[in-house]
């Protein structure tokens, strides 16, 4: 249990923390707009600047009105990053201001000089604050996930201050009020129903090959969209596959691709398969100069080749979508190559309907998302124990949960230890599954194990658990012994971490399912979702190349 009297002292200490990130951040934002007058060129950086400080000045304002509300692991969490951040801006004051006691670039050649050292120091400042806000966003949105009352009251601003301030601080309220909505007792659609009519939707659809994505376009305009189908098993739980549904999409309504590396939903189509159960399709527009989405899987097995800051790119693109899944309070279920859809960026002004791509290896890769929605459900709901013998599958999950009947309940960590085994084909940049035989169209369905792995004894065992813990021990020893020298040590380090998320030893970070359960009494996840973004996103968002 946390000391009070260390939480009482962490409470004065970041008050004072917080004033002193205001008082700097204003005074940045000053010497700025004092500078304007130096140089064209950097008229652009300081606006940006502002931007940035804009919509953390609103975080800090927040932060500081709920903080008696935060957990202890959000509060040590965020006062480790608001130090980091009264650091940055100290040394960004100290650098611009060297600078900038400049009035008359023109009258003297020496002080004409001085300018570019200005540009410099001010793109490093925008760059500093940038990184720091990029890091900071996801473990932001783990407020959504707590149910103190409180912090609605004290969040309570009106939606037009919100956007123009801070379009987080209006995303952060809209999906607490959702989730408030999914967890009321009536659960009635105060602002509309997610569910559309299946009409709106061309009928013509191109299937992505591997998935059960769709591509496609509304009827009667120029908007192409993906269609994102489910597969829920035809068992009792069915019965809350509709609610899943409809309560994911709502909370996808409000995603920023960008940052959360999620497509927005524009709502949900319901195709009845038998009085009692029913499968969904998801609607995502997609996003504007994107085209050619192209699964994971297909890239790593027909591009041959792939720079390493393209795939730490893809990683720290895939670890942010998993972040905020369990930030919305989800857990996915399916995370693979197949479900992770990667596009190419165009400068067309017009958009028609993508197609497939062929890979390109010499093609740029635009940004990944997350999708294939397939079995997602609520973090805190009931889950089914209905697994399958797909060893293709079954590679991308945890040992506990091979086979027909899985022994255990899915949660988060679930998640974790398959984004492992994704982080760990982008850093090989080898597909894990191949087909038997590549030169016949015909067999594409009949796959085997990339030879490295040596699995295929693993595979055919009898006993699922004991099969599945011999994947784990084998993909486990190949990230130590090839890692290291391909993509550095801490990508290392986060590979093998989510790997064994669900060990029982000390050296699992994120702590046994019996220690969150009855220690730390993480009911709401925010504990994982701590540990997730300590020590998965912000040691892989630190990866330079």
């Amino acid at each position: 249990m946390t000391d009070p009297i260390s939480i009482a002292g962490l409470a004065l200490a970041v008050g004072g923390t917080i004033t002193a990130c205001l008082k700097y951040g204003r005074q940045l934002v000053k010497l700025c707009r004092d500078s304007r007058h130096l140089e064209a060129g950097i008229l652009d950086i300081i606006l940006t600047i502002e931007g940035i400080w804009l919509k953390t000045e609103t975080q800090l304002q927040s932060l500081r009105s709920i903080w008696s509300s935060l957990r202890s692991e959000l509060q040590v969490h965020y006062t480790e990053a608001l130090e980091n951040l009264e650091i940055k801006l100290l040394a960004a004051i100290k650098s611009v201001d060297a600078f900038c006691d400049v009035t008359d670039v023109s009258a003297s050649p020496h002080k004409k000089l001085r300018a570019p050292f200005l540009h410099k120091h001010l793109k490093q400042a925008m760059a500093d604050l940038e990184g720091w806000q990029r890091r900071f966003d996801p473990s932001w949105y783990l407020i959504t996930r707590i149910t103190e009352p409180k912090v609605d009251a004290r969040l309570k601003i009106s939606d037009e201050a919100q956007e123009e301030t801070d379009p987080s601080m209006a995303r952060l309220t809209r999906m607490r009020e959702a989730i408030k909505q999914i967890s009321s007792p009536d659960n009635t659609d105060k602002t509309g129903s997610v569910f559309k009519d299946a009409s709106v939707v061309q009928t013509s659809k191109t299937p992505i090959p591997g998935t059960t994505t769709f591509l496609a376009s509304y009827r009667g305009v120029d908007q192409p969209i993906l269609l994102d189908g489910t597969r829920y098993p035809a068992t009792p739980t069915a019965r809350t596959a509709k609610a899943y549904a409809r309560d994911l999409a709502r909370l996808l309504a409000n995603v920023d691709p960008k940052t959360f590396s999620l497509l927005k939903c524009d709502g949900v189509i319901e195709f009845p398969e038998s009085p009692n159960s029913s499968q969904f399709e998801f609607i995502f527009p997609i996003p504007q100069g994107l085209s050619n989405p192209r699964t994971l899987r297909c890239l790593l097995l027909e591009q041959p080749t792939c720079s390493l800051s393209q795939r730490v790119r893809l990683a720290k693109q895939l670890a942010r979508s998993v972040m905020f899944v369990h930030a919305m309070g989800f857990v996915h279920k399916g995370i693979r190559p197949e479900t992770v859809l990667i596009f190419t960026e165009d400068n067309a002004s017009q958009q028609a309907v993508p197609e497939p791509a062929t890979a390109n290896a010499n093609a740029n890769l635009g940004p990944s998302y997350l999708v294939g929605f397939e079995r997602t459900r609520r973090a805190d709901g009931p889950t089914d124990l209905h697994g399958d013998h797909e060893w293709a599958r079954n590679l991308y999950r945890h040992p506990q949960r091979q086979g027909l009947w899985p022994e255990d309940l899915y949660s988060m960590q679930h998640d974790i230890y398959s984004l492992g085994v994704c982080l760990l084909e982008i850093a090989l940049w080898q597909s894990f599954v191949r087909s038997k035989f590549p030169s016949s169209p015909e067999s594409a369905d009949l796959t085997v194990p990339w030879e490295e792995l040596d699995i295929v004894h693993a595979i055919e065992d009898k006993d699922p658990k004991r099969g599945g813990f011999a994947i784990k021990a084998s993909l486990t020893e190949l990230a130590e012994r090839r890692l290291p020298a391909l993509v550095g040590d801490v990508y290392t380090e986060v590979v093998v971490t989510c790997l064994g998320c669900l060990d029982s030893g000390e050296e699992n970070v994120f702590g046994t399912e019996r220690d969150l359960r009855v220690k730390l009494r993480d009911e709401d996840g925010v504990v994982v979702g701590v540990r997730f973004a300590e020590n998965v996103l912000l040691r892989i968002e630190e990866i330079c190349v």
